[in-house]
């Protein structure tokens, strides 16, 4: 009979075949202990690579959003939403409103809950609800993934300024013989958070002296605090004369709320406001009577008369006047219906 392939595989020792299996038990073992000696860094890779993965998400769907209200940098913007990429956010923001809990809770239940809507608020938009627990499109790991998307920005956040800008006298003989003046040396990284109107910080006298959003103001404080600090021919180094148009485009955040390099059309509507490129060509339609440039002055400094049809009002804000000149005002009216405004 012709014998299997196999055949070498038959042991017919029994002493060899309990040899054997001990053999591959002690194998085994030594496959085990090596697996256990690798396997914490194994899977602290695979949860890190699960955390970039979770960051990257959560980028996204802050870019399409979020960014609106709070930057594309996370920043905020005046008047808008305050900021998450901030200092005072990651340190002192949970013991100004009392949280007990983890930031990464607050920060979850923000994005999930929103925040509730006031009469009167120095933001113009209403923090919405996103979760589909609460009616809005999110579900859970997509909150998760913003979350984690905000407290990626913890630690540059750590490394903004909160002191006070470096001041240094000069002197020199002038036209008069006099004094030249002083020199305001700016700080690189400014945190731009901006105190919250209704609900000052609870940081102890002076810790918070220094913030973009205050314009040197203290945070705990009050603009006097620090313009007490500086000298008369510092805070006389402001520029004079009107601001460009395209600078109080940015500064009074409707870059925040209107794209104004888009037509608004049915099928490209703008949010949370319209787009602006064709304003030009609809602004004389939208309301009865009115001119171009007047329906957009009109808007601006009384923009609930006339809200477009679709949108919400109470988001913009009402307050531009006191913001700036009425030559400003003119001016910026001008340069958004200039199809070939300067950039």
């Amino acid at each position: 009979m012709r014998k299997p392939w196999y055949f070498w595989l038959y042991v017919r020792s029994p002493i060899t075949k309990i040899l054997l299996g001990m053999l591959a038990v002690l194998i085994s073992f030594a496959a085990l202990a090596a697996q256990g000696m690798f396997e914490n860094k194994r899977m602290e890779a695979q949860t890190d690579n699960w955390h970039g993965r979770s960051v990257e998400k959560g980028a996204e769907i802050f870019s399409s959003n979020c960014y609106t209200c709070h930057g594309v940098d996370g920043k905020g913007l005046p008047g808008v939403a305050p900021a998450l990429h901030s200092r005072y956010f990651f340190t002192q923001r949970m013991k100004d409103v009392g949280w007990a809990g983890s930031l990464h809770d607050y920060i979850a239940l923000t994005v999930a809950a929103g925040r509730p809507s006031k009469s009167k608020s120095q933001w113009s938009q209403v923090m919405p609800t996103w979760s589909s627990k609460y009616g809005g499109p999110m579900r859970d790991d997509q909150v998760e993934q913003v979350t984690q998307f905000v407290l990626n920005w913890q630690e540059d956040a750590l490394t903004q300024d909160w002191g006070t800008p470096a001041i240094t006298s000069t002197t020199g003989v002038s036209g008069t013989g006099g004094v030249t003046g002083t020199t305001v040396t700016p700080m690189v990284n400014l945190d731009p958070f901006q105190p919250f109107h209704d609900g000052p910080s609870k940081a102890p006298t002076n810790t918070i002296t220094y913030t973009v959003g205050t314009l040197g103001a203290a945070a705990v404080g009050t603009t006097a605090a620090l313009s007490a600090t500086l000298p008369q021919s510092a805070e006389a180094a402001a520029p004079a004369g009107p601001r460009p148009p395209q600078e109080l485009y940015t500064a009074m955040a409707c870059s925040g709320c209107h794209k104004i390099d888009q037509d608004q059309t049915p099928d490209n509507q703008g949010q949370p406001g319209p787009n602006q490129g064709n304003l030009h060509e609809t602004a004389a339609t939208r309301v009865s009577g009115e001119d171009a440039e007047t329906y957009v002055y009109n808007s601006i400094v009384n923009p609930s008369a006339f809200v477009v049809p679709g949108y919400p009002d109470g988001i913009m804000p009402k307050d531009f006047k006191t913001k700036m000149s009425e030559e400003e005002i003119r001016s910026l009216v001008k340069w958004i219906l200039d199809p070939n405004r300067p950039k």
